[in-house]
């Protein structure tokens, strides 16, 4: 038997962690053990990863692109990039994902062969997952690694990020502890998870969040106030975001404000680093006051500046901690042992005390390397992956659903898939066709975030997002008047969505299924 990884694929940071000969738990260091989420491109075909693309954007910041795992969970526009040579070059997320995956996986493949561990192939790997991802996101990173690896489907599978930080904790733990509420804060999502182990399975009890509040949050909240201080400095007006800025009002091409823009939020994110350490750092960073005149903007940011920046923010994930300690599946239980801190921004020294004046003398704990909590649970798991579904016990945690075409209702969110079903679990719904002869059917699926939008229900309400859409081939010669076209949305173990569709005359015969092709839009291209 071969290498069995485990990857935390983070928005930020992403971290490989392997077994070595001896049985011990590394972490893979390209470079360091955190790999920045990054990818710089030199030219259409040379792009580097981590690190050292963070370093070469210095030059030219246009060419770096960076926050594309969060991207893959909304219907994101493609990275404009300029490239070295001044020439431009797009790229959609579920490329650079595929990139930056092919570039990393198969640096770990190389090293591990280099270190002449027997069968150092790579031959099975959990990847984990925000709890909130949707099913295209969860299938292009896994597509994605797939490919990198040259694993089949059944050799990669998905495991939600609490998850794998409760097995790694329980790993790690000499207690007793097996109720354990995992405060999950990394660079682009937030959740929060009970987790209970009960006869060997670790079992979702309760899971919440919120998909849009993360580290790169924080960064963006210090990057704004940067961005202020500077202009108070120079006496320049340059707006946070792009579509405010006017070149003939600002005084300035758009690659010198974006070169502005990317320069500060580099050093923010550094100094939101250094200061879970110390109680003061100084930043800076190069600033365009014109097209042909930048200075160097030095100042210093203290702990107590920033954490009265972000103070809402963190108040605003203890609420959603405290929702799920005050809930009746953590009563029925008997509690909680113990508090598991986890992901990068984890480590930001206020949350403990937010947490304490929050839930008083709830025990938290903090692992001494916060960072890599997910990927050593993720890599725990894959080494017995053949059992993986026997030792886990996952939920649904949003509502999937397709919109309303009955009468009034047209548009309304219509559940298919409740929250808070075990896994696996499946339901099906009926179309009719528009019109004799159909040859295709298109159905567009939605996710309704019902605990952060218990209000939302029209499809365009915020808190609700359209999935992907279903391409289904239909064969020749169906009437509209007796047909029925079955979809069935299956929800596995790991909580990736497979599809399937029936024809069912109204004489309940069904139409051979090899007759009929359900393709996701997302996979087309």
């Amino acid at each position: 038997m071969g290498i069995a990884i485990g990857l935390d694929f983070g928005t930020t940071n992403t971290v490989v962690t392997y077994e070595d000969a001896g049985g011990k738990l590394k972490t893979f260091r390209y470079g360091t053990p955190l790999v920045p989420s990054a990818i710089y491109f030199k030219t259409r075909d040379d792009y580097v990863i981590g690190q050292t693309a963070l370093n070469m954007s210095a030059t030219n910041p246009a060419g770096l692109v960076q926050s594309f795992k969060t991207k893959l969970n909304e219907n994101a526009a493609p990275y404009e990039l300029t490239l070295e040579d001044g020439s431009h070059y797009k790229i959609v997320p579920k490329v650079a994902v595929k990139l930056f995956l092919n570039k990393l996986l198969g640096e770990v493949q190389e090293y591990l062969l280099k270190k002449s561990i027997i069968d150092a192939k790579i031959d099975r790997a959990v990847i984990t997952v925000p709890t909130k991802f949707n099913d295209r996101a969860n299938n292009a990173i896994k597509t994605a690694a797939a490919a990198a690896m040259q694993l089949s489907p059944k050799q990669i599978k998905l495991v939600y990020e609490p998850t794998a930080a409760a097995v790694a904790a329980h790993s790690d733990d000499d207690s007793n502890a097996t109720r354990l509420l995992i405060y999950d804060f990394g660079g682009g999502t937030f959740d929060v998870s009970l987790m209970q182990k009960d006869k060997g399975v670790f079992q979702q009890i309760k899971t919440d969040g919120d998909p849009k509040c993360g580290g790169d949050l924080l960064t963006s909240i210090l990057a704004k106030n940067l961005l202020e201080w500077a202009n108070d400095e120079y006496c320049t007006n340059f707006p946070w975001e792009l579509e405010d800025f006017d070149e003939d009002c600002n005084n300035i091409s758009e690659d010198k404000y974006k070169a502005n823009i990317s320069s500060i939020v580099s050093e923010a994110n550094a100094a939101k680093i250094a200061l879970s350490e110390e109680m003061e750092t100084t930043v800076n960073f190069q600033f365009w006051i014109s097209d042909d005149k930048n200075e160097m903007y030095i100042g210093d940011v203290s702990r107590k500046d920033f954490e009265g920046m972000i103070r809402d923010m963190i108040n605003h994930t203890a609420e959603i901690t405290q929702r799920v300690v005050d809930s009746s599946e953590a009563k029925a239980i008997g509690g909680i042992d113990k508090i598991i801190i986890a992901g990068g921004s984890g480590q930001i020294p206020m949350i403990r005390d937010v947490l304490k004046d929050k839930l008083g003398d709830l025990p938290i704990n903090r692992s001494e390397d916060v960072s890599t909590l997910i990927s050593r649970g993720a890599a725990i798991l894959a080494k017995n992956i053949e059992t993986i579904e026997k030792v886990t016990a996952q939920k649904t945690t949003v509502q999937l659903g397709i919109a309303s075409t009955a009468g009034m209702s047209y548009g309304t969110f219509e559940t298919i898939i409740d929250e808070g079903q075990a896994l696996p679990c499946e339901n099906s719904c009926d179309f009719r066709l528009m019109e004799d002869g159909q040859r295709q059917l298109n159905i567009a699926y939605y996710e309704r975030d019902i605990k952060n939008y218990p209000s939302a229900r029209r499809i365009d309400d915020e808190g609700i997002n359209q999935v992907d859409r279903l391409e289904i081939e239909l064969p020749p010669g169906l009437r509209k008047a007796d047909t029925v076209i079955k979809v069935t949305f299956a929800v596995k173990k790991d909580s990736s969505l497979e599809l399937s569709a029936k024809v069912i005359r109204n004489d309940g015969q069904t139409v051979s299924e090899d007759k009929i092709k359900v393709n996701k839009v997302s996979d087309l291209f």
